[in-house]
């Protein structure tokens, strides 16, 4: 029974021994959200797995029965803009310089999985923003659920050690109602005294042992609770982003106003959305002879919920259709505007990649590209 009890204490492993299980267990499950793809017109798709469940894109997807859910032709005429926001906002923080200017165009997008930025790029309220900020590309919501099903397993594994610490101390139960047994048919005397000592120190290791199982038992089936609240909510969050067409954005000022989706690409992450009845303030395009090698950029956004937010960097590169810089690029910032200190917009920031060696480089896609994808979306002038 010695050597039984010592194992069952080396082994214990108990959830209340390790303060932040229910962290650790939940953090494989931070939500992945990073980046991605000729202008179309917005389509939403929805077809069922072979498990029953509903995914949204906004693509057909080859070789499944699929319904559409809500197809966005191009938005119809309506009256003329009604209320100058740029007017207002100028008015309301009287801007002293280009950089704080270009502040007055950034707004915070909300979605139902999050927030991400955008910016004005038209007079007419167009908004620009990254595809993935607006909707969760489709290897993102698989690794999504993987990181649900690697939760699970761990789950599993923790319920299987649980079962067993249960058998073991069952057998602990029973030798001691044998050697209870026993002390019953000792005479009495110090021999038997000095059992009983030895008997009751076991059966307070036991009545410990069974308040942590019963205890780690409790926690498990929180975490279960709270594992599968946490998968339902992800779920609709996910399924209500996907077939979603219009997202309110946040001013400068704290202004919420709706905006729809206009048109999204295939080929790049970049998504146009669109306010109605404003005129709206807008960035302009920088030239291409403005953007060069160590050019001071600054990228503006709503970084980690923190809204109206500057980093300021160089232009350190550049790759394909992206701008490479030092300026911090944080979760929040995606969607949001790389501008010159003259107020040019450079391009729209995207993505940050990191490595061993350092903290990272921000990638955000060149202005160019962005006209020549919505170049028949945006107003010519």
């Amino acid at each position: 029974m010695n050597y039984l009890s010592c194992r069952l204490v080396r082994s214990a492993g108990r959830c209340n021994g390790h303060p932040g299980m229910l962290d650790w267990i939940i953090k494989g499950l931070g939500l992945l959200v990073l980046c991605f793809g000729t202008p179309v017109v917005a389509g939403m798709y929805k077809y069922q797995d072979e498990h029953g469940r509903w995914h949204y894109t906004d693509r057909p997807h080859p070789g499944l029965a699929q319904q559409p859910v809500e197809v966005l032709s191009a938005p119809t005429a309506k009256e003329l803009p009604t209320r100058d926001l740029k007017a207002f906002l100028r008015a309301k923080f009287s801007p002293e310089n280009p950089l704080q200017e270009a502040t007055l165009s950034t707004v915070t997008v909300k979605t139902s999985i999050g927030t991400g930025s955008g910016f004005f790029l038209s007079r007419d309220g167009h908004i620009v923003t990254n595809k993935h900020v607006i909707k969760l590309p489709e290897e993102k919501r698989e690794e999504l659920e993987q990181s649900f099903g690697d939760v699970k397993q761990k789950i599993e594994r923790h319920r299987k050690r649980l079962v067993w610490r249960e058998q073991e101390l069952e057998k602990f139960r029973k030798d001691l109602a044998q050697y209870q047994t026993y002390l019953d048919s000792l005479p009495e005397g110090k021999g038997k005294a000095e059992k009983q000592a030895y008997y009751q120190s076991k059966r307070d290791q036991y009545q410990v042992l069974q308040r942590e199982l019963a205890a780690d038992r409790h926690e498990l089936q929180k975490i279960e609770q709270t594992i599968t609240a946490k998968q339902r909510e992800t779920d609709w969050k996910l399924a209500v982003s996907g077939a979603a067409s219009t997202f309110t954005i946040v001013l400068k000022d704290g202004t919420e106003l709706n905006a729809s989706l206009f048109a999204v690409s295939q080929k790049h992450d970049l998504a146009l959305l669109k306010v109605d009845q404003y005129q709206t303030p807008a960035l302009e395009p920088a030239a291409s002879y403005e953007i060069a090698h160590g050019t001071p950029v600054y990228a503006i956004g709503s970084p980690v919920g923190l809204r109206d937010s500057i980093s300021t960097g160089v232009v350190s590169g550049f790759e394909s259709s992206f701008v490479r810089t030092d300026a911090k690029i944080y979760p929040g910032n995606s969607g949001g505007p790389l501008v010159l200190t003259n107020g040019h917009v450079v391009g729209v920031n995207t993505k940050k990649a990191i490595t061993e060696k350092f903290e990272g480089i921000g990638y955000a896609i060149d202005i160019a590209t962005v006209l020549r994808e919505f170049a028949k979306e945006l107003p010519r002038d």
